[in-house]
């Protein structure tokens, strides 16, 4: 289903970038038997390419603290990637001054944009960026690399229908 979705991404993003943005795929992601968000890929061509801007939408559906949040994804990214002691305490120190605990149906919104880094929003605000190509395009990896630990979301974020 590619259709324009404008309508269901947070506004202050469209204000920073207006373009028309196609809806990709979305899944949820599980841990063992606990669902936690669900994701959504909304990319700005006809299909995804690292290459061009993208947004990774993520509805909470569950409390978390940003803690737990953070340290999440810079283990994935530490797994993926494999960067620098240093670079990872950079990124987690930035992510845990832009991420806020979570509640049900709360909304984190990654805009990626390629060279430069990946701004967040939640569902009404801008959050913060990290201007930074290697920490999006790690961050990216963690729903997008053939390596994520979920595939499946993977292939349904890419609307890949191998995935349903």
């Amino acid at each position: 289903m590619n259709t324009s979705t404008n309508d269901l991404l947070p506004s202050s993003l469209l204000n920073d970038d207006p373009r028309t943005w196609t809806f990709s795929g979305e899944g949820v992601f599980s841990w063992t038997v606990f669902k936690l968000y669900r994701a959504r890929l909304f990319i700005s061509g006809a299909r995804y390419d690292l290459r061009e801007p993208f947004i990774l939408d993520l509805c909470y559906l569950r409390t978390l603290p940003a803690e737990m949040i953070v340290s999440a994804s810079m283990d994935e990214i530490k797994r993926l990637r494999n960067p620098s002691a240093e670079a990872l305490q950079s990124w987690s120190d930035a992510l845990i001054g832009i991420v806020p605990d979570v509640a049900l149906d709360d909304r984190l919104v990654g805009y990626f944009i390629p060279g430069t880094g990946v701004k967040f929003y939640s569902a009404t605000d801008f959050l913060g960026e990290i201007n930074d190509p290697v920490f999006a395009e790690g961050f990216a990896a963690i729903w997008l690399d053939p390596e994520t630990r979920s595939t499946t979301l993977r292939a349904l974020l890419l609307g890949d229908d191998a995935g349903r």
